[in-house]
């Protein structure tokens, strides 16, 4: 596995995207995090440092189209397939196509073209076998193509100190979100996505650290956490070629 230096220019073209679409808090269905080195940012640059304008990208779990907005403002096509109706409804204003239903039970048969990029943002974790959703999708990334995905890291820190004290309890959001069928932690992930026919190639740590929203300590967290990934990150990015 090979770890890409950061990407400048996606960076900061990334977080000015995020920045320029946030919205008030409570305004969307979900509210973009525009903290530097984030997972919504460490996703964003990923993204448009593996695809060029024009070229076309499906997001699984797209929502209401709250970060497929940043990805189409770049100049990206996004199809995105997403289970809740209402928030389908909501991100056709910035998709080209939103598939609707389970994504577990998805027929890619109906997909009828390529894709330069497969995109999961903390959606994998929400679903039974996410290795059979990407093996289906596999053939529809096109040559040269990449896979990027994000998923909590269940053991990050926090969690070791909880499991320590002897508490394993459910959230409402976060790492233990009551919805999250699977849980990750950087080798397993790794194997995951290996097993459904792809090849990892970085695996980055997203490391918050509460109150800190300067980029500048946020880059220094980054490196820092990212000397030990798996104890540090609070959420995984990874990114992939079929193999």
């Amino acid at each position: 596995m090979t770890s890409y230096p950061l990407d400048r220019e996606a960076s900061s073209e990334a977080l000015r995207l995020l920045r320029q679409l946030s919205k008030p808090e409570g305004a969307g269905y979900v509210t973009l995090n525009t903290a530097a080195f984030r997972a919504h940012h460490l996703l964003l640059a990923e993204a448009l440092r593996l695809t060029n304008p024009g070229d076309v990208v499906f997001e699984g779990g797209v929502s209401s189209g709250y970060f497929a907005e940043a990805v189409a403002e770049a100049g990206r096509i996004v199809d995105g397939h997403e289970l809740d109706p209402l928030a389908a409804e909501a991100a056709r204003r910035v998709c080209r196509t939103v598939y609707e239903g389970d994504l577990q039970h998805f027929d890619p048969s109906v997909i009828d073209r390529d894709y330069a990029l497969l995109l999961f943002g903390d959606t994998l974790e929400h679903i039974p076998d996410p290795g059979a959703v990407l093996a289906s999708l596999r053939p529809h990334l096109r040559d040269g193509g990449h896979l990027v995905v994000s998923v909590p890291n269940i053991a990050n820190w926090s969690i070791r100190a909880q499991l320590l004290a002897g508490r394993f309890r459910y959230t409402d959001r976060g790492i233990l979100d009551r919805t999250h069928m699977r849980f990750y932690t950087a080798e397993t992930l790794v194997e995951m996505i290996s097993s459904a026919g792809f090849e990892v190639t970085n695996l980055q740590a997203a490391v918050p650290v509460p109150g800190v929203k300067s980029e500048r300590l946020g880059v220094v967290a980054h490196r820092l956490g990212n000397l030990r990934p798996g104890l540090f990150a609070y959420n995984f990015v990874c990114t992939a070629k079929k193999r």
